[in-house]
């Protein structure tokens, strides 16, 4: 299958062979019809090593997929929202260490569950609700629902999974306990769809409204939003769901209506702009300068904020929630996984990397060692399914670790 390079790709630092390795990887994923469409770009320093794409972003149409193309990000969404909190702390506004109900006195009165799979009343009060920052790293107890999950998120299912909005969202997390008691343990859930609440009730605008403010607009991100205008419709890609979703939960940004933007999974976005993104995360993180936030701010947000990695916080063992992370040697910055100890992990990564995906089979990641990123972007879900991201590591090593 032919491939079609950006201009702006720039050739002759890495061999030959490890680009056309990449490039037959995704070929086939094509070639084969697991993936409509598939687009890698990799970036060292200033060079843009690899950019290339193939497939259709709307195969029944034959729209072919480009670099302005709007997808659906799912929960890369939550490292922006993430940014945009530490951005309203270093402005004196936030307090991480503070309990939500702070902010959302509605959620005062928690109760968590004596062990995640345990019944809904078998709960303990809690003096005090997660914390800001136990919000960003999946500690703070709240779930995602499940129809096959625990009774918590079975009831959160029962809740939340037809269309839900925030509103409802609130109600739900009010009437039901968390999963554990908040920094004890590690799962994956709402938590930032309620730190995307705080953000609206800190600042008085919606979270679109903020993000382009904060972010968006000082990168030049102009395609980046919640909802996609009537006239960029047309434009969208497909998802594709041939896979049943265990987690069915985690594609919540499906709501409507103002200011229904969902913090953990709201976005739409182009590959063009997303590597806007990353390469603000990429040179700030060396200290480099940008219109966004103080280096040391994104330092702080790719640092490992447990006291060991994931995999010692799972409270149900192996058989948790796992999506598509190897836990074991992977710690949990704000809003990203950081690999902490790359000996242990089932890819390949540099001490530090750092990033985030979506259910729908995108992905990025910085590595500050080899001062690079790496973006993958499809629409397939559900990401858990594919494996696609280990393999994906493989290649970007080959080309980008000198």
């Amino acid at each position: 299958m032919k491939l079609t390079i950006h201009p702006k790709e720039q050739n002759g630092s890495v061999p030959a062979h490890r680009l056309e390795a990449l490039d037959l990887w995704m070929s086939q994923l094509v070639e084969k019809k697991v993936l409509p469409f598939a687009m890698t770009i990799l970036q060292r320093g200033e060079q843009l090593l690899y950019w290339r794409w193939c497939g259709q972003s709307q195969p029944v149409s034959g729209q072919p997929i480009h670099a302005e193309t709007p997808l659906r990000v799912y929960s890369m969404t939550k490292p922006v929202t993430v940014l945009s909190a530490l951005v309203l702390e270093e402005q004196g506004l936030l307090d991480l260490e503070a309990p939500v109900e702070n902010w959302i006195p509605e959620l005062a009165g928690a109760r968590a569950l004596t062990q995640p799979n345990a019944p809904l009343e078998d709960c303990i009060e809690l003096t005090h609700g997660p914390s800001l920052k136990q919000l960003m790293t999946h500690t703070s107890g709240y779930s995602y629902n499940s129809p096959s999950g625990s009774f918590l998120d079975q009831a959160l299912h029962r809740k939340l999974g037809g269309k839900p909005n925030l509103n409802l969202l609130l109600s739900t997390l009010e009437e039901l306990p968390l999963a554990f008691n908040p920094g004890t343990a590690w799962r994956y859930g709402l938590g930032i769809d309620v730190l995307g609440m705080v953000l609206m009730r800190e600042s008085g605008k919606d979270l679109g409204t903020l993000m382009k403010e904060q972010i968006f607009d000082p990168l030049g991100m102009n395609d980046t939003r919640f909802f996609l205008p009537e006239t960029e419709m047309p434009n969208l890609a497909d998802l594709h769901q041939p896979f049943p979703d265990p987690a069915s939960g985690r594609n919540l940004n499906l709501g409507d209506g103002f200011p229904n933007h969902w913090g953990g999974a709201g976005l739409f976005s182009t590959p063009a702009d997303w590597l806007k993104f990353s390469n603000m995360l990429r040179k700030a993180v060396k200290g480099e300068e940008n219109p966004v936030a103080n280096p040391e701010l994104i330092r702080k947000m790719a640092t490992n904020q447990l006291a060991g990695d994931i995999a010692s916080l799972l409270p149900e063992g192996p058989e948790g929630f796992r999506e598509w992370m190897p836990f074991e040697g992977l710690g949990m910055g704000l809003g990203v996984w950081v690999a902490q100890d790359s000996s242990r992990l089932a890819w390949n990564s540099n001490p530090g990397e750092f990033g985030w995906g979506g259910v729908a089979n995108t992905v990025f990641w910085i590595d500050p060692v080899s001062d690079s990123s790496v973006l993958f972007f499809t629409q397939v879900m559900p990401s858990s399914q594919l494996g696609l991201r280990v393999a994906l590591h493989r290649f970007a090593a080959e080309i980008l670790h000198r």
